[in-house]
């Protein structure tokens, strides 16, 4: 069985996640925890009790009114609802790298130039500070057979190949024709060796010389050659960090059309 771990903020961004979960993963052999954190900061104690009562409530009557739908859409699908009081990002992180989950799924507000794409930064933050896999689902995407993952990476690719398990549990799932796509200034053959581990899934290579602005050349890569997710792996000095690096906040700058499975080495 599956076991999803979904945030929600009951946004359209969030929901659209959570549909998204669902149909990535089938209904079938699925259960996936909806969690809700709230939380407030006063200067008065009694004024945060009477807040926090307030925001928990109203989450409750939300979170029934989404499990009602999803649960008569969904049948199949074993929900589990949580709502807790906490600081977001810390919360889900750790909840993630608890092991007992195999992929947190969550939304984005797609945005443009400077402005942030993850949901009030907490999945930039997330994906910062969790072992976990995560998909970030664009807000206005909708879902599609995934026929092609994208692998893209830089340098050296990864240096444990359990690292890669979570796409090729996807990829297995749907059949999915894997294309490396190397993000370099010129042609580097050893890719091909390196990346090996993989070889029983019958990747295809590709290179984007570019400007060398990571954002830039992966974004107009895609323009080009659609695919259904984007698999980035995150290095202490890999990738993720070049995507991410104008901000140490993790404010992504690059809004993805697709979404983006991050992966953790």
């Amino acid at each position: 069985m599956n076991k999803i771990l979904v945030p929600v903020d009951f946004s359209d961004a969030s929901s659209n996640a959570l549909s998204y979960a669902i149909q990535l993963f089938g209904a079938s052999s699925l259960e996936i925890t909806i969690l809700h954190i709230y939380g407030v900061k006063s200067s008065g104690a009694l004024i945060m009790k009477n807040i926090d009562g307030i925001l928990e409530k109203d989450a409750k009557q939300k979170m029934d009114e989404l499990l009602k739908n999803v649960q008569k859409e969904y049948p199949d699908v074993v929900f589990k609802p949580k709502i807790i009081k906490n600081y977001a990002v810390s919360a889900i992180a750790a909840m993630g790298d608890r092991g007992n989950y195999d992929f947190i799924v969550m939304g984005t507000k797609g945005a443009s130039g400077l402005k942030e794409v993850f949901m009030g930064s907490i999945a930039g933050g997330v994906v910062s500070k969790t072992s976990a896999p995560v998909i970030v689902v664009p807000a206005n995407h909708a879902y599609q057979p995934l026929e092609k993952i994208v692998l893209a990476v830089s340098g050296s690719p990864f240096s444990d190949a359990k690292v890669i398990e979570p796409m090729r549990k996807i990829a297995t799932l749907h059949q999915s024709k894997i294309k490396v796509l190397h993000i370099a200034d010129k042609k580097t053959p050893q890719i091909e060796k390196a990346l090996s581990a993989i070889e029983d899934l019958n990747p295809s290579v590709d290179y984007a010389f570019g400007t060398g602005n990571t954002n830039k050349d992966l974004n107009e890569y895609l323009k080009k050659d659609f695919s259904g997710l984007v698999c980035l792996i995150r290095t202490k000095k890999g990738f993720m960090d070049r995507l991410l690096n104008e901000s140490v906040t993790l404010k992504q700058t690059f809004n993805s059309p697709v979404p983006l499975l991050i992966l953790h080495d």
